[in-house]
Parts: C-alpha cells; structure tokens; sequence
C-alpha cells in the first residue's frame, strides 16, 4: 500500500505560540493564558512560532492575509464585532477554531488550562467521498469498527448534516443518547468522561450523531460548541473517524479539525475530476485516494489514484447488500467481509501507533 503524507509530530512542549501585530490581540490573549497558567510565546511570523513547537498555535486575524497553513490545530484569534471577517479569514488559512475576544474568553481558557493536563492527542480521521453517493459513510462505520476492534478507543463522528444520522444505519438510533443537537449550548470546556459516557455504543464503536434536524445542526458544527466537543473528543478517543458531507463547501467545517482526509473515489470519469478538485482543496492535509468499483473499461484503483493526484490507500469493490443492511441498522455487519477487512486494516497500519492507548 501506498500511504499519504506522513503524520504530524507531536508538539514538544505545553505552550502556546501567537502571530499577531496587534496591541490589543495581544494583550486579551495575554489575560486569557495568565488566568490559566499557561506561558504564552508572541511572535511576528508563522515561521518564528513554529519553531517553539507550541502545543496551540494561534493567528490574529491581522496575520490573516497569508494562504493556507498545513497547521492541524490553529485558532484564530480576533476581537467581538469581527465576526464575518474573522470566519472568511478562517477559512482561507484553514484554521480550526475561532475566538473572539473577550467573549470567547472563557472557552479560550479552557482551552489553555486543557493543554497543561491532557494527555496524547487522538487523531481525527476526515473521509469524504468525491460525489454524493460514493459510500463514504459506510466506508467510515467500517472503518470506525476495525478499529475499534484492533483495540483502539474509537468514536464515530457524523459531521453531515444532510445525511439523516449515521446511528440508524448501525442499529443505534433507539434508547437515550446525546446527539449533535443536544450539545448546541455547549459553552468553555467539555468534560471527556461525561462526554464518552452520554454516547451510544455499538460493537465498541461509540457514535456522535446528527440527528437529521439539517439546518439548525449545520449551525452548530459553525458555532463556538463544535470547538469544545472536538477538544473532549480529541482527549476522550485515540482515533475518530469523521463522516464529511460531499457537497459544498467541500468537507464541512470538520473537515478543517481532521489530520489526515482519505477521498472515497467511485471509478468513473465525473467522479475523478470532482476528486481531483477536492485534492486541490484538501492540499493542507495529508490525503489519500480509496477506489470504488465497479471500474470503468481502461481504469485500475492505481490509475484511479493517479489521475486524482493521491496515493493510493486501497480498493473498496462493490459489495452486495449495503443499501439493505443500512436501512435495517445492519451496515456494521459488512465489516467482516474479506475485502473490507483488507483495505481498513490497511488504513488502520497507515496511522500512528497509538493502540495501546485506552478509552479514559
């Protein structure tokens, strides 16, 4: 197996490094680390803050005329009556989370006063399929359940909010659970052991739905909730894997909190060129191609991947039974068969070795 770009290293300290050129930038993110023990490093460049290998890297929305970073955990940094600028200015150098300030002052601090007691980060795993349709939601319940059953604390993460809720498709959409809808009012820090002990469970995968409600979940994946639940995550899970809507913008707003992205490619001509712009889009994160049969005459997963422009991370071929088995809450059944065993054990070995970490 081919495998994409390699991992990002673990930062090396517990601090925080900010790029700004503003007085007042400076001085509310100041406040905010102070109130939560935690040194803060100012900087004039992206370049000067990533030598201090910080554990946070935060942008003021000053800095914000430079392009995409390859950062998977950047804040952008602004102050109260910014807001649609400060989210443009997010979204063009992909940062992860936003903070306005003083209001955001209080999850900021969490945030700050998290990085001084967790542990290893877990990794959030994005796939996203290039066109409506290809299966890239069931190729992450699949992916969810290996490995969860190669002993990795695993969380299945729906970030579509069009798709209807990915617990029904496993059999989980009865008996209470918290779903996206319930954590809209999240505010400051997320408690991981209360967040982990809300969730459903099915076959040691557990599972953070949508609950199908469309729009008003759309908002809270935009809002300042969505950041807290990716922290708890992070610290409650070793490996998330994230559900990301094909349509537009491309990915969703999780798809800017993932390490790593693998593109779901079913084997026709329409379905490549669209793969081949959401390369383009994904340039930031380490990505890889997954071919979809059937293949059309004169195409292999190999030439798939290379007119993509990824590597190459393996072959899903067409499975009987699967339109089935997820509208009778079966899908995870599937995931014994040869091939699917195959490609997400594959994945699985293309991610950091981090098995031995154990749910908290």
């Amino acid at each position: 197996m081919t495998t994409g770009q390699p991992w990002l290293p673990a930062p090396d300290d517990g601090g925080a490094a900010l790029v700004t050129g503003s007085q007042r930038i400076r001085d509310e993110t100041a406040r905010v680390a102070a109130a939560a023990g935690l040194e803060l490093t100012v900087t004039g460049t992206l370049s000067e803050a990533r030598m201090q290998r910080p554990a946070v890297l935060l942008v003021g929305t000053d800095i914000g005329a430079t392009g995409p970073t390859s950062d998977s955990d950047l804040i952008l940094v602004g102050l109260q009556g910014e807001e649609t600028s400060a989210w443009e200015v997010a979204s063009r150098i992909c940062a992860s989370q936003v903070a306005l300030l003083p209001a955001a002052a209080p999850w900021l601090a969490g945030r700050f006063a998290a990085l001084r007691t967790r542990g290893p980060a877990g990794h959030l795993l994005g796939v996203l399929g290039s066109t409506g349709g290809a299966g890239a939601s069931s190729l992450s319940c699949w992916l969810a359940l290996a490995a969860a059953r190669s002993g990795r604390s695993t969380l299945l993460l729906d970030g579509d909010p069009g798709g209807g809720g990915l617990d029904l498709a496993l059999g989980a959409g009865r008996g209470p659970r918290v779903r996206w809808e319930d954590l809209g009012e999240v505010s400051g820090t997320l408690n991981p052991d209360q967040l982990v002990g809300a969730l459903p469970t099915v076959s040691g995968v557990s599972i953070l739905s949508m609950s199908g409600a469309g729009a008003a979940e759309s908002d809270i994946l935009a809002s300042p909730a969505a950041p807290s639940v990716v922290d708890a995550v992070r610290t409650a899970f070793t490996l998330t894997v994230v559900d990301l809507p094909s349509g537009w913008p491309a990915g969703g707003p999780l798809l800017q909190v993932c390490d790593a992205v693998v593109l779901l490619v079913p084997g026709r001509a329409r379905s490549i060129a669209a793969a081949r712009s959401l390369a383009h889009q994904t340039q930031h994160l380490p990505g890889s191609v997954v071919a979809r049969g059937p293949l059309v005459s004169g195409l292999d997963p190999h030439r798939v991947a290379e007119l993509t422009g990824l590597p190459l991370a393996g072959y899903l071929p067409q499975l009987r039974g699967v339109y089935t088995a997820e509208h009778q809450g079966r899908l995870l059944e599937l995931g014994s068969q040869r091939a699917l065993r195959r490609l997400t054990s594959a994945l699985l070995d293309s991610l950091p070795d981090v098995a031995g970490r154990t749910r908290r």
